[in-house]
């Protein structure tokens, strides 16, 4: 039985937010704590925050098929448990590879996490309304981001110790609160499908995970080096930047989704993935610090329209007893684009100068607007 906008929805937004807004502390806290605890460079910076992908793209798709098959509250309770664990652990580090072992095992942990709760979400909307279900969990997700990197930055001028305390917290009530999800998965009627192997599922998402690739590239690259950039520019702290992005993808996110499922989710994701483009290169570009407001303005733009608009393409081309491996293996493209973005861009940044942290992956979005474009009906494609 459906139940999209029922209690069960409002308890799975509760979990989505208390789980995310720990999240967007932990951009602030990693990158601050690595660089100025540990005294790393900007390579080290990266990975730290975004090696987090890394075992993402092992486990997600391990993880889709297996919650297709077992269902998906195993993979949403421990995990959020353990996501609590770890970020204690952190502040208690020494030594950069000892936090960078530690994001490794929370990207396994959260990769499974995420795509379980995405599961859930498209589990209990109409097939007709799961971009709106995607773009409500998008909401959630974005408030908590809003909050989280101001809360982050407030805390860790306190101390560091706040930061991680304080998110770790959080996450243990998601966790508790979790406790009261009921199991979604499907029924399946009759004999099991045979899966789709492996392959097959990357070849099923493989044009709208590509030009997810390219956004995670780009929000990688967004996240580690924000509050190194608001100080290079004369802002001071990064989080009035973290509310206006998150802010302006929250706006769009709220009416991207259900757009989608009326004109089609790739006449939504194509403006979303120039718009991204647009935001980063005025950000590398800006010649005055007032002028990265509106350039990260537009990078929420374009998140907010791009990414609820290719996670219903990949869900609809995928059976519904597959469509959590579906999801997995999309959302894997993402984690490769993130996992590749700090270190390779930060270490970009450290040869040619900082501003080629931004101006990189603007040109990379050029690759995701293509492949949107192939996306779109031929009558709308030949219009575009």
């Amino acid at each position: 039985m459906r139940r999209f906008g029922s209690a069960t929805q409002l308890r799975l937004d509760a979990v989505v937010f208390g789980y995310f807004m720990p999240i967007g502390m932990l951009f602030v806290g990693v990158s601050r704590f690595v660089r100025e605890e540990l005294g790393a460079g900007d390579f080290e910076v990266g990975l730290a925050t975004t090696i987090f992908f890394v075992s993402a793209i092992v486990a997600r798709p391990w993880a889709g098929r297996v919650m297709d098959r077992i269902g998906r509250r195993p993979f949403i309770v421990p995990p959020l448990f353990g996501m609590a664990a770890t970020t204690v652990l952190i502040v208690l580090s020494t030594e950069v590879w000892m936090v960078v072992t530690l994001r490794v095992a929370q990207g396994a942990m959260g990769s499974m996490l995420y795509t379980a709760l995405a599961a859930t979400a498209t589990d209990l909307a109409p097939p007709e309304r799961r971009g709106a279900a995607m773009a409500r969990l998008s909401v959630m997700v974005y408030l908590g981001f809003a909050i989280g990197p101001f809360v982050g930055e407030f805390l860790f001028g306190r101390h560091h110790w706040w930061l991680f305390a304080v998110a770790g917290g959080l996450t243990v009530v998601s966790a508790l609160v979790a406790l009261g999800l009921p199991e979604t998965r499907p029924e399946v009627v009759g004999d099991a499908p045979t899966p789709l192997r492996w392959w097959a599922m990357v070849q099923t998402v493989a044009r709208p995970g590509f030009a997810q690739f390219t956004v995670g590239f780009g929000y990688a690259c967004l996240i580690s080096f924000l509050p190194k950039y608001s100080r290079e520019v004369g802002l001071g702290q990064s989080g009035p930047l973290f509310v206006t992005f998150a802010l302006c993808t929250l706006l769009v996110r709220a009416v991207s989704g259900p757009m989608g499922d009326r004109v089609g989710y790739a006449m939504v994701a194509l403006p979303g993935v120039v718009c991204i483009g647009l935001g980063l290169a005025a950000l590398a570009l800006a010649p005055q610090a007032w002028m990265a407001f509106p350039a990260i303005a537009l990078v929420g733009i374009g998140f907010g329209g791009s990414f609820p608009a290719l996670t219903a393409l990949a869900a609809l081309r995928a059976p519904d007893a597959a469509r959590a491996a579906a999801l997995g293996t999309f959302l894997s493209f993402n984690d490769l684009g993130s996992a590749l973005a700090g270190p390779l861009v930060g270490a970009l940044g450290e040869q040619l100068g900082f501003r080629w942290v931004y101006g990189a992956p603007a040109l990379v979005s050029i690759a995701g607007a293509a492949v949107v474009l192939t996306l779109l009906p031929r009558h709308r494609r030949s219009a575009a």
